[in-house]
């Protein structure tokens, strides 16, 4: 016999698979209270490993409908699809400089403190558009998005919007992130080039969860 906790994950899936960016707090209301934690451990299960969803013209739709999209969309290029618009607008609407964003997503993978300049130099590609979308993890994306507030599957289709190409190497003075004063504080400018060079500085490292992270595609 099927439990209610069962039909709800089955409807879960049907309604991802389907494109329909489904709740998953709305879908965790529809248990009893004893069953919520079992729940969340078999959705969260399921979206480590779950395929991109098939988005549909009304969850697009929908998308491209928040304002916030809709400003990115209207800034964007071409380059990773709308992440470079996006994704600083979201952190500056959070309050956070690039080294705090840093913080929070290794404090979430309870990562050590040394992570977090590799993790800001990387934020700062996603930023820039020199990261390949389809590589970073969903979990990432998961994580990026609670912090940034909007729907990890939000920013997932954001990234897919338009095609990524390999950017043009920049030249060897354009290799720091460059930040217009005018942009961000004078000290959230200094933090962020700090951690930014830490990262640049630092010797060639083997792959680990960071870079899993960014770059070991969607179910890493």
């Amino acid at each position: 016999m099927t439990t209610m906790r069962e039909r709800v994950l089955s409807e879960f899936i049907d309604a991802w698979n389907d494109g329909r960016r489904p709740d998953v707090n709305a879908y965790l209301e529809r248990v009893e209270p004893a069953e919520r934690d079992a729940l969340a451990d078999d959705l969260a299960t399921f979206l480590t490993w779950a395929p991109e969803p098939d988005y549909d013209a009304a969850a697009l739709a929908a998308l491209e409908a928040e304002p916030i999209v809709a400003e990115a969309m209207a800034a964007g290029g071409d380059e990773a699809g709308l992440w470079p618009s996006l994704i600083p607008r979201l952190r500056k609407r959070a309050k956070l400089s690039v080294a705090d964003l840093a913080g929070r997503l290794t404090d979430t993978f309870a990562l050590p403190p040394a992570a977090r300049p590799k993790t800001a130099a990387y934020v700062t590609q996603m930023e820039r558009g020199e990261l390949d979308p389809n590589r970073v993890s969903r979990r990432l994306l998961t994580a990026l998005g609670s912090v940034l507030g909007i729907d990890g599957r939000e920013l997932e289709a954001a990234g897919g919007m338009s095609g990524w190409t390999v950017p043009a190497a920049p030249a060897a003075a354009a290799a720091a992130p460059m930040f217009r004063a005018e942009d961000q504080a004078a000290g959230e400018v200094r933090a962020d080039l700090e951690v930014l060079a830490d990262a640049l500085a630092a010797p060639g490292e083997r792959w680990d969860e960071v870079d899993e992270l960014f770059r070991g595609g969607r179910s890493a």
